[in-house]
């Protein structure tokens, strides 16, 4: 792998990237930019069809056990865009513990990792933006319309980006809607990925599926609001821990505003009005009068309506004051000799050589002004931000739609997601030791489905694995609270085997695990002589498996315990041995599980059920052109894979029939995902499955 490390500051709104370069092999950084909100852009010599992986540290300090440096994956397979990539840092929220926005820690420091061609470079799908079309003047929500291509029969996944920054997945694959008043006014860039599968993958004994990967050409669109740059200062809003949220906007000329705060039923639960050119509202998550409101989700309406009064004196307020203070103070920058952007003068670490940079004297605003005026990367053909007209009045759209902000008002419950996909063996996958199966002079191994030691097949990567990360989105954006967020290695065969607190599916409402499955053809007298459903749990790169029997799901920890478990994996609840198991009275639950979701068959791992099933549980009031109801969280998993396998998109496959399968007690088969939390649970357990395809 080829390595570049960039070490830098980002010191705040308006100073520019605070850093040096450094690199090694040959990889170069060609521009390190900041966003008028201080997130970091930074661009790099890159080569076609490959694919690269963003690492940040936020000190360079070693780590006194290892010695090393502590990198963190910022961003993981984003696809080359040809000569040179670009890649917006706003923070990651997803992984734990959280990467925040640059703008709120005092020192960043970035790493991009080559991981190599892509496997499908002679056969690369496309994707191109349909609309907008380069140069679109754009005012409240915009609807950005993707087109993938592929002749490859696995699934196509697509992704969008403004400025570089990943925004929230796709409902349809083709269509994603931003409220462009969470941006400044100007030029944003546009640009969409595919990824597309050579053909399906998951099952035992098919062949690794190759990938491949695509990105649009960019599209430069202008955003021209009165209201603009609605922005907040919680990820994720809890009041309950003493949070407020600051909601933010600025105002293209001096207007009366009004803030209007609704629940998800579109009801008003509290209403802010001001003049000026910006609006600062600290909200404590009450109603009106201080009514208390219950958790869930909110969203925020800013209007505007311009009052032809002079734009507030910069001087008036103590923040302003602080602005033009810094925008006047001479300091220290520095140029690479050989051109770049520059930077002020930071010599991180102390010893680097400056003999290549040419450092001159300036302030802020002088160079804040010459940043604008060079700025040409992705400029609109005769095109500034002067030419659009504002509307004099505008109800901005609801927001936030733009990550990481999610609507929430403290949380409803608690998610934890989990994945194994398997990736780094490359596409040889991983081949665990069979558990030994008999006891006494007969000892032997396991035979898995219709495979024995001698020609057991691979367990390959499974790509859609970490789209187990559209689940945890969807959850976001629902009112709930993210307990864990665990890739690969992260997740241990110890934790899984852990009962009660030890696992940490236990201690969140409810629980996915996405990885492989199979289920054992011959008795395994280790777990009581029953048959039973085994998984790989890797380590590096060696697995070994882990039998159901040896989980224990359900927890009771005092308002927060595991009630459903996913297990997003081949033959999870195989008909045969999920009985063989219960007659032997084994079971990989406890008294405090309400449900366990799983596959009574081999299946094809797609993309869009985990997203589909938090849709669906969650429900949507404000749908067009009908609402959607929550639906239950049994009918929601069903209805979730046979919509994902009749997407329009991903109508080939090579197994026939695919069936879930739930398994629950017996007074939890119509539970809710909001609702059921309570429920008195029977003892009694029940099955049932549902063919999803064809």
């Amino acid at each position: 792998m080829q390595k570049i490390k960039l070490f830098g500051l980002a010191l705040g709104m308006l100073a520019a990237f605070t850093g040096q370069v450094f690199s090694q092999t040959n990889l170069q950084f060609t521009a390190v930019k900041a966003t008028d909100e201080g997130a970091i852009q930074l661009y790099w010599s890159s080569q076609s069809n490959h694919l690269y992986e963003i690492d940040e540290a936020d000190s360079l300090n070693p780590d006194t056990n290892t010695g090393t440096i502590t990198w963190h994956q910022l961003y993981d397979q984003l696809p080359s865009q040809g000569t040179n990539t670009f890649y917006g840092d706003f923070g990651n929220y997803l992984v734990m513990p959280n990467i925040l926005h640059p703008k709120n820690v005092p020192m960043r420091f970035y790493r991009i990792v080559d991981l190599g061609a892509d496997d499908l470079t002679n056969d690369e799908p496309t994707i191109s933006i349909v609309s907008p079309t380069n140069g679109f003047v754009a005012t409240g929500n915009l609807t950005i319309t993707v087109s993938p291509n592929t002749d490859q029969t696995g699934p196509v996944t697509t992704k969008l980006y403004v400025d570089g920054q990943e925004m929230w997945p796709s409902e349809d694959g083709s269509n994603y809607v931003i409220n462009t008043c969470e941006w400044g006014n100007g030029t944003h860039v546009l640009f969409a990925t595919v990824e597309c599968l050579s053909s399906p993958e998951g099952p035992l004994g098919t062949s690794a599926a190759l990938a491949g990967h695509g990105v649009s050409a960019f599209v430069p669109v202008a955003f021209s609001n009165l209201v603009t740059r609605i922005s907040f200062s919680q990820p994720f809003f809890e009041p309950s821990l003493g949070q407020t949220q600051q909601v933010s906007a600025v105002f293209a000329a001096n207007s009366d505003w009004t803030l209007q705060i609704k629940n998800n039923n579109g009801n008003v639960v509290r209403t802010v009005t001001g003049s000026g050119t910006n609006m600062v509202f600290n909200w404590d998550g009450n109603g009106e009068g201080g009514t208390n409101l219950p958790a869930g989700v909110y969203h925020y309406y800013v209007s505007a309506q311009t009052n032809g009064l002079a734009p507030q004196n910069l001087l008036g307020g103590s923040s302003s004051l602080a602005i033009a203070s810094r925008n006047n103070v001479t300091e220290l920058w520095a140029t690479p000799v050989n051109g770049g952007d520059a930077a002020p003068l930071k010599i991180s670490p102390p010893e680097f050589d400056t003999n290549n940079l040419i450092i001159f004297p300036a302030s802020d605003s002088e160079m804040e002004n010459a940043l604008f005026s060079s700025e040409d990367s992705f400029e609109i053909s005769g095109f500034s931000p002067d030419d659009a007209i504002t509307p004099p009045s505008q109800n901005g759209p609801p927001a936030p739609l733009r990550p990481p902000t999610t609507p929430m008002d403290n949380p409803i419950g608690t998610f934890g997601v989990a994945f194994q996909n398997y990736a780094a063996n490359g596409l040889a996958g991983y081949r665990p030791q069979l558990p030994l199966g008999s006891q006494g002079p007969n000892i032997g191994q396991i035979t898995m489905e219709t495979y024995t030691a001698g020609n057991m097949p691979p367990f390959t990567p499974l790509h859609n694995a970490t789209s187990a990360a559209n689940f945890a989105f969807e959850m976001f954006k629902g009112s709930w609270h993210q307990g864990f967020y665990y890739a690969n290695d992260q997740l241990t065969i110890g934790a899984l085997r852990s009962s009660g607190s030890g696992n940490p599916f236990n201690q969140v409402d409810i629980g996915l695990l996405a990885l492989h499955g199979t289920y054992g053809a011959s008795m395994d007298f280790d777990a009581s002589g029953c048959k039973q459903m085994y998984f790989p749990i890797t380590s590096g790169t060696s697995s070994q498996y882990i039998r159901m029997s040896e989980m224990n799901f359900g927890g009771s920890a005092p308002g927060v315990g595991l009630k459903w478990m996913a297990l997003l994996a081949c033959s999870s609840l195989h008909q045969v041995n999920w009985q063989s198991m219960q007659d032997q009275n084994i079971k990989p639950y406890n008294s405090n599980l309400h449900m366990i979701l799983g596959a009574d068959t081999e299946f094809e791992l797609d993309e869009n059920i985990s997203q589909f099933w938090a849709d669906y549980m969650l429900g949507d009031p404000n749908a067009k052109p009908t609402p959607r109801l929550p639906m239950p969280i049994r009918e929601a998993w069903y209805q979730a894979a046979s919509d994902a396998y009749h997407f329009p998109t991903n109508q080939f496959h090579i197994i026939s029939p695919m069936k879930f399968a739930t398994v629950y007690d017996n007074n939890c088969v119509g539970d809710y995902l909001q609702t059921q939390t309570n429920t008195v649970l029977s003892g009694s357990w029940g099955k049932d499955t549902s063919q999803v395809w064809p």
